[in-house]
């Protein structure tokens, strides 16, 4: 009977292993950075934008030629895995091929990681760090908050999964219900406008609907606005602020 001492232990870390697994990256986005131009040149600005699905991850990587004209290289090979990203980009100089292998750790606002390549047949290893870009793309990701619970109960988690497709903004929002379960509303009428975006959100409690009306300003990893709803024929008007990922 000895072996029961080791069960609940066991288990218990099993279930913590289970509960405190990594969550996937939220590469998908603009991200920019600058590196060292060529024979003490001037500095070059460089653009991934990145989208991902699953544990694929696509894209394109924009930075000036030696003409100084933008040129854009899809990446390859794209994975993402945890908080971890790695892909390869392919460029051609007078008819040789070198390949970059660009490995990451995504955060809210940054990816930090090393660039590694070959040339004259040695490799060569460097630092990478580039940051999330302002803007309408940002928005696309996972955002969450908490609010008080009524009636002086537990703080509430709340989950927004937004998708931008030029001015239109849709996704779900997801919150906890009385019973404890977890409720998910598609948001509706989501615009974006520059870095600004809105949608409303339609809650059904006892046949009676209530409409709040988000309205916030992204920047890299945080959205901060107002949420705007009627009760009892009152307006009513209150702080937003959700945070890129999850908590």
């Amino acid at each position: 009977m000895q072996p029961k001492k080791y069960l609940t232990p066991l288990l218990a870390i099993t279930l913590l292993a289970i509960g405190t697994a990594v969550q996937a990256a939220d590469a998908t986005g603009t991200w920019t950075w600058t590196r060292p131009g060529r024979n003490g040149g001037a500095d070059m600005k460089m653009t991934l934008k990145l989208k991902a699905d699953g544990e694929k991850l696509t894209g394109t990587l924009t930075n000036p030629n030696r003409d100084g004209v933008n040129t854009d290289t899809a990446i390859a090979d794209g994975k993402v895995k945890g908080e971890e990203i790695s892909f390869t980009v392919t460029r051609e100089f007078n008819g040789n091929k070198m390949v970059l292998q660009y490995n990451g750790k995504v955060s809210a606002d940054a990816i930090k990681g090393k660039i590694e390549s070959e040339r004259d047949g040695q490799p060569q290893s460097r630092d990478w760090e580039a940051k999330r870009t302002g803007g309408a793309a940002d928005a696309t990701g996972t955002w969450s908050w908490t609010r008080q619970g009524r009636n002086g109960g537990a703080d509430v988690k709340l989950t927004l999964k937004l998708k931008v497709e030029g001015e239109k903004l849709t996704g779900t929002l997801s919150s906890p219900g009385r019973n404890g379960d977890t409720t998910e509303t598609a948001i509706a009428d989501g615009k974006v406008k520059g870095d600004e975006i809105s949608f409303t959100v339609t809650r059904e409690r006892n046949n009676n609907k209530m409409v709040s009306k988000y309205n916030g300003k992204v920047s890299a990893g945080a959205i901060k606005g107002k949420i705007e709803s009627e009760r009892n024929g009152e307006t009513q008007s209150r702080d937003w602020e959700a945070k890129r990922g999850a908590e």
